[in-house]
């Protein structure tokens, strides 16, 4: 992040005039900084999987797929708009939890109206430093993606080639990703695998008796070859 910018942001987008717009308009606002530039998902997954944005603009065509698929591995709360020469994507991005829609080719004008919202979206005065800052995933069940709170995430159940979301208010939700893809995600968040088909959240144990752990009424079988993992808890 440069001297003086409070922000960092994630370009996605593979059209190079739309970068350079998106560039230029940024330049006008120094608080905020390009730290990367994605032309496609594999790229910017890569880049998330190690690094916090603070914004991302998120172009929906993308040569390896449709930009949608990016949002799921976002964390923390930052601020997503959409890029598109394509209007019919509107309804989809705001299904999606979009902070804002810009049509291409963007104007100076609409870029600052843009950037006043994402001003509110991180920080919003109407919510203390704790809530805003409470991280979270979206992921995919069926064709809808769905926010879900890390402090809510008690553990996941690995249920054939997907995953179960176990959370503190009796909901579950069945992800379309298996466990092991999700544990990477949840991995900075104390999450840690106890059994082949369970990840816990560590904030949630109650109980360790012998090869079980008591996550309020639910009662999590340790793996044998896992047992050096949660001893380790124990320390």
């Amino acid at each position: 992040m440069i001297d003086g910018a409070k922000y960092n942001a994630l370009i996605v987008e593979d059209d190079e005039l739309s970068v350079a717009l998106v560039e230029r308009n940024f330049s006008f606002f120094p608080d905020y900084t390009i730290s990367h530039i994605a032309a496609t998902i594999k790229d910017a997954v890569k880049y998330l999987s190690v690094n916090h944005v603070d914004v991302i603009f998120l172009d929906i065509d993308l040569p390896d797929g449709e930009g949608f698929s990016v949002i799921p591995y976002l964390t923390g709360n930052p601020a997503v708009v959409v890029l598109t020469a394509n209007e019919q994507y509107a309804f989809t991005a705001f299904e999606n939890g979009v902070l804002d829609f810009l049509k291409k080719p963007v104007t100076p004008a609409r870029f600052k109206k843009s950037i006043e919202k994402i001003n509110n979206h991180l920080n919003p005065a109407s919510k203390t430093l704790n809530e805003t800052e409470k991280p979270f995933l979206f992921v995919k069940a069926g064709n809808k993606h769905v926010k879900v709170n890390i402090h809510e995430l008690m553990y996941v159940e690995a249920v054939n080639d997907y995953a179960k979301l176990h959370l503190t208010t009796g909901k579950t939700v069945l992800i379309n990703i298996s466990l092991k893809e999700v544990l990477q995600r949840l991995l900075k968040y104390q999450f840690t695998q106890v059994h082949r088909s369970y990840a816990i959240n560590m904030q949630h144990i109650e109980l360790i008796d012998d090869n079980t752990i008591f996550i309020k009424e639910h009662q999590i079988p340790i793996g044998k070859t896992y047992k050096s993992t949660v001893s380790k808890l124990l320390k």
